[in-house]
């Protein structure tokens, strides 16, 4: 059974992260754990001053965010028709990876979805959003990052890109070999690199991973990292067709400048694709 994460805000652009939480196994029961956040709503609303009508305020908002997830519940379960799939219902106000944490920690959850702006840059997907506290705060789990246009409903083309610098951990691969079997795909795997790693360990690492991928198919890509990285992969995925990008997160990782302002600024990489993203330690 799939156990997932999905934090929502009520949006379209959050039922469609939802929707496709619910295919990414579709032939097997899936435990969605529908999560929302009303910390910030809650105090915008209270007063500071009148401590009774803050109660009042705050059971009125507990049923109204109930009351949406209850439909937000019942519109995935008719939408996935046939599918086993069970709904738990979580809220509280607290910051968003704080209730994610915390479900982590005590439940055995496998992976977290969740939805960004997307289609205009990663520059949307993680600045001004919570999708950058999650990746930087939340417990070493697999997170998917789904832009709102996006249709990609069956990841049959899946791009891995790695530089290498760190060993991609045996928990990484096995999770998505599990995507791979689950929908038949291709796997390509992109190396991103410079001169110099071929001086260094990349050989090693390289073969480390090959003997972790010998029971999927797939096939390897070298592309220098000398030139713009975000462009190279927007162009990769654009002419091999790809559904899912794949990238690990650790603090050498070219992800992790992504995330920073100065350089998500200038980035050419604009992409409707969803993104797995393997935080360290995953």
């Amino acid at each position: 059974m799939a156990s997932i994460i999905v934090p929502t805000d009520f949006s379209e652009n959050a039922y469609n992260a939802l929707f496709y939480a619910t295919q990414l196994f579709p032939n097997e029961e899936s435990h969605i754990y529908l999560v929302h956040s009303y910390e910030a709503t809650l105090n915008d609303s209270i007063s500071k001053m009148d401590p009774v009508a803050n109660e009042g305020i705050t059971a009125q908002l507990r049923t109204r965010v109930h009351n949406k997830l209850e439909e937000q519940s019942h519109r995935i379960k008719l939408d996935c028709a046939g599918q086993q799939l069970n709904v738990e219902l979580m809220y509280a106000a607290l910051p968003l990876n704080g209730i994610i944490n915390d479900l982590i920690e005590n439940l055995d959850i496998h992976f977290v979805v969740m939805g960004t702006k997307g289609a205009t840059g990663l520059k949307e997907v993680f600045i001004g959003s919570q999708a950058v506290d999650v990746i930087k705060n939340i417990s070493p789990i697999p997170l998917f990052l789904v832009p709102k246009d996006s249709n990609n409903l069956s990841p049959k083309s899946i791009a891995y890109a790695t530089d290498f610098k760190k060993d991609d951990q045996l928990q990484n691969v096995t999770f998505l070999k599990m995507i791979i079997k689950e929908h038949n795909s291709k796997l390509q795997l992109v190396h991103f690199h410079k001169q110099s790693d071929i001086q260094n360990d990349v050989e090693s690492q390289f073969s480390h991973l090959k003997s972790h991928l010998n029971d999927v198919e797939f096939v390897t890509h070298w592309i220098s990292s000398e030139d713009s990285i975000e462009s190279n992969l927007k162009q990769f995925c654009e002419t091999q067709h790809i559904d899912l990008v794949t990238l690990m997160y650790h603090k050498y990782s070219f992800l992790k400048g992504l995330v920073k302002t100065s350089t998500v600024e200038k980035l050419s990489f604009h992409t409707d694709l969803p993104l797995l993203i393997f935080p360290e330690g995953s």
